[in-house]
């Protein structure tokens, strides 16, 4: 699914890599979340309708530029592309109140969720192209969002 296009292909990757984020030498998902969840919290207001629309933009964005980064990588879920820890990252978050704690909370149950990826979150990596690379993330996030959730009901 490359484009002929290099130049197209130059902005899949930079996008993809979110912003080249996904070319630090060291744990690129992790930076790539970091800036995420920093992202969230200065730039989302808490508006449910607007998150919604960036959670189902970020969504479409994430697969399909993860779909052709794969093939200009020519390598399945590769390093570099990070758009889709920041899709998992804000799935995560939505419609929580935007306290340290949380955002602590949500970071770190998210990377631990990303990183172990259990239950059946690791079989949806298996998934062909963007799915695959996307669907793993934001399942994460939907946990990790669902146990924040819980904790904020019972305490």
């Amino acid at each position: 699914m490359k484009t002929k296009n290099k130049k197209v292909n130059k902005i899949i990757i930079f996008f993809s890599s979110f912003f080249g984020v996904g070319y630090l030498k060291y744990v690129p998902g992790t930076f790539g979340s970091l800036i995420a969840f920093l992202l969230w919290m200065l730039f989302v207001p808490n508006r449910y309708i607007f998150q919604v629309f960036l959670l189902v933009v970020v969504f479409v964005i994430s697969v399909l530029f993860s779909s052709i980064a794969e093939a200009i990588y020519n390598k399945k879920d590769d390093q570099r592309i990070v758009i889709d820890e920041v899709a998992g990252s804000w799935f995560s978050i939505a419609f929580l109140p935007k306290t340290f704690i949380i955002l602590f909370f949500g970071f770190l149950l998210f990377r631990i969720f990303d990183i172990r990826k259990p239950l059946f979150i690791k079989k949806l990596q298996k998934l062909k192209g963007g799915f695959g690379v996307t669907l793993d993330d934001i399942t994460a996030g939907i946990f990790v969002n669902i146990i924040l959730q819980v904790i904020m009901v019972i305490k």
